[in-house]
C-alpha cells in the first residue's frame, strides 16, 4: 500500500491542463474498456476476476492479481458522496425507530432463505417479494444495450430522461451458485451499467452512488458503489448470516431489521438525489468534480470556507490529497483527509517556518468514519524526490538543512515518522526579495501523518509500505521512535 500522500511541487497552468486532460483521456479509456470487457457473470468467475484485477481496468474493491500486484484499494467511499456514512449511521442508532411491519417483514425473510434452494424446490422469488417489500421497492430486469443486465435493480427516472440504478441487486440460491460470489457480480454488473453509453449524461453530472446488495442462500452483504476514475466498491456491512439457526433469538431479527431499514431509508436519499441530478459546475483546467470529494468547505475561525479542487496531488485513484483553490481569496490550499494528524507537530514547525501553514484540521464525524479534514497553505516548490536524482545522495547543505529542521523538530519533543525525500520541499524564493535565501533555509516538511510526541503511543500503521519499511527499519504497528527516524534520514 502507498504511504500517506504528500503535496507535491507546483506546476504551472500548461502543466495543470495537462493533468487535468490526462484523467479526462484515462477515465474516457477505462469507460471504454469496461464495456469491451467480459459479461457481469463471466468476468465474476475467480480466474476472469484475477485477470481482470491485474489489468488496467480492475475494481477498486482490495482484491487484487497475486502475480501482477497493482493498486486495488481507494479513499473511504463516505468521502464521495454522504448516503454512505448516512447509511453506517443509520445502522448504529439505537433511536432508530423501526416500523413494525419491516421487523415482521425481517422475521418471514429470515425464515425463507433458512430453507435449502434446489433445483426442485426453488425459493428466489419467494425471497425477492419479501426483500422489496422491506426496501420499498420494486425490483427490474434492465437489460443494457449491449444485451447485458443486472439481475435486478432498483431503477430512477432523471430530469435527463435516463434511468439511474440507486440499488443494484445480485440474488443466487445459494453460496456458490452459478461459480461467483454475488459481490463481486453486482460490481462487475454495476460498472458495466454506468460505463454504458447511454448513461453518459450521468456520469457527467455525479460519481453515480448506488448501494450493490449481494444475497446467496442464507447470506446477505451491503455494498456502496462509486465511479471517479475507477469504480470503487466497498462493503458497507460483513457477509451477514441470515439463517434462523437458535431458538430463543429475537435479537437476530432486531439486528437485521436495523439494517435492512437502515439501507432502505439511505435508498429513499438516492433515488431523491437522482431525481433531482443537475449539471454540476465544473471551473475551466480543473477536475471534473466526479472525482473529488463532496466535501467543499472548511471551518475557519468560525466561518464556513467554501473552496473548489484544482487537481489530485498524486496521479493515484487512492489520492487522499489534492489542490484547491479558497472561494473568498482566490488562493492555492492544499486539502488532505487523514486517519490522524499529527497537528501539534505541523503547528511547531510551520511557526519556525519549517512547514505550510496549518490552516485547519478536523474532524468529519461520524458521517465520514471520522476522518480528519486537513486543509493547509499551498507551498510553490520541488520535493527533494522531485528536485533530486534518487539515484544520488542529496547535497551535504539539504541534508545539513533536513539535520537542522530535525533538531528543531526534536526541540518540542516531536519525531517525524515518514522522512522520506516525497515528504520534504524545498520552497520556492519568494519573488521580489532583495537578498538570495539560501537553499537550506527554504526546507519544509509536508507530511505529518506519522509525527507526534515520542512515546505517545504514536504507532506506524497496518499495512505499512514497504519502502517505509525498508529505509526506516519499522514493522507495522511499531511504535514510532526517533530511532526509525533517524535511520530514514540516513537512507535519505
Amino acid at each position: 500500500m502507498h504511504a500517506p500522500a504528500a503535496p507535491v511541487e507546483d506546476r504551472d497552468d500548461s502543466e495543470v491542463k495537462d493533468v487535468v486532460s490526462q484523467l479526462r483521456q484515462d477515465f474516457s479509456k477505462y469507460v471504454k474498456g469496461v464495456m469491451e470487457g467480459k459479461t457481469p457473470s463471466v468476468a465474476a468467475r475467480s480466474t476472469n476476476y484475477n485477470e481482470i484485477q491485474g489489468s488496467d481496468i480492475p475494481l477498486l474493491d482490495g482484491r487484487f492479481n497475486g502475480r501482477a500486484g497493482g493498486q486495488t484499494v481507494a479513499p473511504p467511499i463516505e468521502i464521495y458522496h454522504p448516503v454512505f456514512g448516512a447509511f453506517s449511521e443509520r445502522c448504529k442508532d439505537p433511536k432508530l425507530e423501526i416500523p413494525n411491519d419491516v421487523l415482521c417483514d425481517t422475521a418471514s425473510l429470515l425464515r425463507s432463505v433458512s430453507k435449502i434452494s434446489v433445483q426442485e424446490a426453488p425459493r428466489d422469488s419467494e425471497t425477492r417479494g419479501i426483500l422489496a417489500k422491506i426496501l420499498g421497492v420494486s425490483f427490474e430486469h434492465v437489460v443494457n444495450t449491449d444485451e447485458t443486465s443486472c439481475e435486478f435493480m432498483c431503477v430512477q427516472h432523471t430530469p435527463q430522461s435516463i434511468n439511474a440504478a440507486p440499488a443494484l441487486f445480485q440474488i443466487k440460491g445459494e453460496l456458490g451458485a452459478g461459480g461467483s460470489d454475488p459481490s463481486v457480480q453486482a460490481s462487475f454488473s454495476y460498472a458495466r451499467f454506468y460505463c454504458n453509453l447511454k448513461r453518459a449524461e450521468i456520469r457527467e453530472r455525479s460519481c453515480c452512488p448506488a448501494f450493490l446488495i449481494g444475497l446467496a442462500g442464507p447470506w446477505l452483504v451491503i455494498m456502496g458503489a462509486v465511479l471517479t476514475s475507477r469504480v470503487i466498491t466497498q462493503r458497507l456491512s460483513p457477509y451477514e448470516w441470515l439463517g434462523c439457526s437458535r431458538v430463543l433469538d429475537d435479537a437476530q431479527v432486531l439486528q437485521v431489521a436495523r439494517r435492512l431499514y437502515a439501507l432502505r431509508l439511505s435508498i429513499a436519499d438516492l433515488k431523491e438525489y437522482y431525481q433531482n441530478l443537475s449539471s454540476p459546475d465544473v471551473e475551466p483546467d480543473h477536475i471534473h468534480p466526479r472525482f473529488c470529494p463532496c466535501i467543499k468547505s472548511f471551518s475557519l475561525d468560525g466561518e464556513n470556507v467554501l473552496f473548489v479542487y484544482v487537481q489530485p496531488l498524486e496521479r493515484d485513484p487512492s489520492s487522499v490529497t489534492f489542490k484547491a483553490i479558497r472561494s473568498d481569496t482566490q488562493s492555492p490550499i492544499v486539502i488532505k483527509f487523514a486517519r490522524r494528524y499529527g497537528e501539534a507537530a505541523h503547528k511547531w514547525m510551520a511557526d519556525k517556518r519549517l512547514a505550510p501553514k496549518l490552516l485547519t484540521c478536523e474532524s468529519l464525524g461520524e458521517k465520514y468514519g471520522n476522518l480528519l479534514l486537513v486543509v493547509m497553505e499551498f507551498v510553490k516548490g520541488q520535493t527533494l524526490h522531485d528536485a533530486y536524482d534518487p539515484t544520488e545522495p542529496l547535497p551535504e547543505y539539504v541534508r545539513s538543512g533536513v539535520r537542522k529542521a530535525l533538531d528543531v523538530l526534536a526541540q518540542g519533543d516531536f519525531v517525524f515518522g515518514d522522512l522520506r525525500r516525497p515528504n520534504v520541499m524545498l520552497e520556492n524564493e519568494n519573488e521580489g526579495e532583495e537578498l538570495e535565501v539560501p537553499l537550506k533555509k527554504r526546507i519544509r516538511f509536508i507530511d505529518f501523518d506519522w509525527a507526534g510526541r515520542e512515546g505517545s503511543d504514536l504507532r506506524y500503521p497496518f499495512h505499512l509500505a514497504s519502502v517505509v519499511r525498508k529505509a526506516s527499519g519499522a514493522l507495522e504497528n511499531d511504535p514510532i521512535t526517533r530511532a526509525h527516524q533517524d535511520k530514514m534520514f540516513e537512507n535519505l
